[in-house]
């Protein structure tokens, strides 16, 4: 649609926005050149378009790959005027036979040559704010273009519900800083979901999206595909150069579409790349999985433009749709589609970066983020909140309230922590039961209070009881949290249990839900009854955010399994009982893990990376009755 917004002798200013004209969805990167070829533009992500063009400039055409070629004439008279592509058939997988050198084939190797230098994540700094919002609906163009009269009850209610809502949405304010070469934080500065306050909702449904195009590799829904400007990609790929425009500086934007060659077998996308001539950068890129995958589809868009010079993306899109997951039955089932869109603004590629800027986390989430009002949100919003998106969290929020979709988001959240929450206290899933051959089937309970009795202190405990040696183990712990930013907290702990002769544990072992050591423990035949008192301390380090550290002290008296004895041999010592005081130094090192840290802790999704740990126990004779000195490392 389009308004004059600036009328000068020699120019004119326009405004539009391109559709689908069956489906009435936004077009990005549609072509868009005046008659006499002159200027030129694309649509962005949203559809939407904006050109200068010679005064009394009748017509515009617009073109884009799948779609009938249109001259559009300007109605000046209309204030915004929607223009409407037909979709035509169109074959991608057709042989196209070249009889020399595939001239995309050039362009694509500049792209690589160059792909360093444009790369984002190769400028020494640069900061951004991402405006992000997120939809789920269902995909029902038929079922809103149906005649009423035509419809079943349960169509009839899809349709109903669909005319005024959809089921989910969500919109995020973040800031992201970076520095090169793997500094990265993102600070949750607001955060707005339906029917949810709990802002761990947020990062899980960030990571749907793709945030760079290139990497060798590009990462969609934790699945990594061969990235078709990545090097030696024109082995792997067809590309074929579809069209060429031309704007207003004079440079060229070559359209390339892509796909995997035949015959050949890896994870491979396909889509179209526009590619500009200046910096030959990617401009836009449209990209999707080439094979199906069970259960959903995928489609990303990206655009690019110009930052102090730099080829920056500036508007993310990604579409999925889950096939698995219908609303309806039967024939008339429809898939769910979540629709996601990034805008980033205030980029600045010299924001004076220090290492000190950087947290511990790779996510923070600001203690008001879910607070926000109305005039923040309008502030970032790049348009006023609809009718329908304003249906959808007025009923999608009261059924959250009545439901109590929080307590489910926390409960999600405790479980990945190894926990059932239950009021003010966690229960600990790992102290339910276990089995070995020493103490046979064990059953207990173990549980801590949480940060509904104090966000500083929790004190715990376990009591449980072995089948097999006819024992019962007990022990309590207290945990007090020094510094919130770096996880830094002290521990007290008292037991009276078992444990398996010559073991190793690490100081994140309880943070696990049925970790390595649960089912190691499971052939154990030696195990030795042990007293003991712990203290620890386990913090973060900002330099070395990846590591965490603790060091401990620890006094044990043991009982030893059958006849045997320390070596070397000391009859001064009894053999069946042990008195032993060691100090303990150990870190685990998870390279570029992701943590969210909320006001409820911090919660880790994983590295991509193998994750090592490491422990130095040394045994200090002398202190606390200790009879022994030795050292250990694991």
């Amino acid at each position: 649609m389009f308004i004059s917004t600036v009328l000068a002798a020699q120019t004119v200013t326009i405004k539009g926005k391109v559709l689908d004209k069956n489906n009435h969805k936004p077009l990005a990167f549609v072509n868009i050149i005046s008659e006499n070829g002159t200027s030129g533009t694309v649509s962005d992500i949203d559809g939407k378009f904006k050109m200068s063009l010679p005064a009394n400039t009748c017509c515009i055409k617009l073109s884009y790959l799948g779609y009938e070629t249109i001259n559009h004439t300007i109605d000046y008279s209309k204030i915004f005027q929607t223009i409407e592509l037909m979709p035509k058939s169109i074959n991608l997988d057709e042989v196209t036979v070249f009889p020399g050198i595939n001239p995309a084939h050039r362009i694509i190797n500049l792209v690589i040559a160059n792909r360093d230098n444009n790369n984002p994540e190769n400028l020494p700094e640069f900061s951004y704010v991402s405006y992000d919002k997120m939809i789920l609906t269902a995909d029902a163009d038929s079922l809103m273009k149906m005649d009423t009269a035509l419809m079943d009850t349960s169509e009839i209610k899809v349709r109903k519900l669909l005319d005024k809502q959809d089921f989910f949405m969500s919109e995020t304010v973040t800031e992201r800083k970076y520095m090169f070469p793997k500094l990265n934080q993102e600070n949750v500065i607001a955060t707005k979901v339906s029917g949810f306050r709990n802002p761990v909702i947020v990062f899980m449904l960030s990571q749907i999206q793709s945030t760079s195009f290139y990497d060798e590799k590009i990462n969609i829904l934790n699945k990594n595909y061969i990235n078709p400007i990545s090097k030696g990609s024109t082995r792997k790929y067809f590309f074929l150069l579809e069209d060429t425009t031309y704007n207003n500086k004079g440079d060229t934007t070559f359209i390339i579409s892509y796909r995997p060659r035949r015959n050949t077998r890896f994870d491979g996308l396909k889509g179209f790349l526009y590619i500009n001539s200046d910096g030959w950068a990617i401009q836009n890129v449209k990209a999707e999985p080439s094979k199906d995958t069970v259960g959903l589809t995928i489609q990303i868009q990206q655009l690019y433009e110009q930052v102090e010079g730099h080829w920056f993306p500036t508007q993310l899109n990604t579409d999925v749709i889950f096939t698995n997951m219908t609303v309806g039955s039967g024939k008339h089932s429809y898939a769910l589609v979540a629709h996601g869109t990034s805008y980033l603004k205030d980029i600045n590629l010299h924001p004076g970066l220090r290492k000190k800027d950087f947290g511990f986390h790779e996510v923070e989430v600001d203690e008001d983020a879910t607070k926000k009002k109305n005039k923040f949100w309008n502030k970032y919003r790049t348009d006023s909140l609809t009718a329908r998106e304003r249906e959808t969290y007025r009923v999608i929020d009261s059924i959250g309230k009545e439901t109590d979709f929080d307590k489910y988001a926390t409960t999600a959240q405790s479980l990945m922590s190894g926990v059932i929450p239950w009021g003010p206290v966690d229960i600990d899933i790992n102290k339910f039961f276990h089995y070995n051959d020493y103490e046979g089937f064990y059953v207990g309970v173990g549980a801590h209070t949480n940060h509904k009795v104090s966000k500083i202190i929790s004190v715990g405990g376990f009591l449980g009881y072995g089948f097999k040696d006819k024992m019962f183990k007990y022990g309590a712990d207290v945990s007090v949290l020094v510094y919130k930013p770096s996880d830094s907290k002290i521990n007290f702990k008292y037991y009276n249990s078992v444990l398996p002769s010559g073991g190793t544990s690490f100081f994140t072992d309880n943070d696990q839900i049925w970790n390595t050591n649960y089912f190691g423990q499971f052939f154990t035949k030696r195990m030795n009854i042990t007293r003991g008192y712990e203290i620890n301390y386990q913090f973060k380090i900002k330099t070395f955010r990846d590591f965490s550290w603790n060091i401990g002290l620890i006094q044990q008296t043991k009982q030893a399994f059958g006849n045997y004895i320390y070596t070397p041999f000391n009859p001064e010592v009894t053999p069946q009982t042990y008195h032993l005081t060691k100090a303990t130094l150990e870190f685990r090192y998870a390279y570029r893990e992701k943590i969210i840290q909320t006001t409820k802790g911090s919660v880790s999704f994983g590295s991509d990376y193998p994750v090592v740990w490491f422990k130095y126990t040394q045994g200090i004779k002398g202190v606390l009755s200790s009879e022994f000195s030795y050292s250990k490392l694991k």
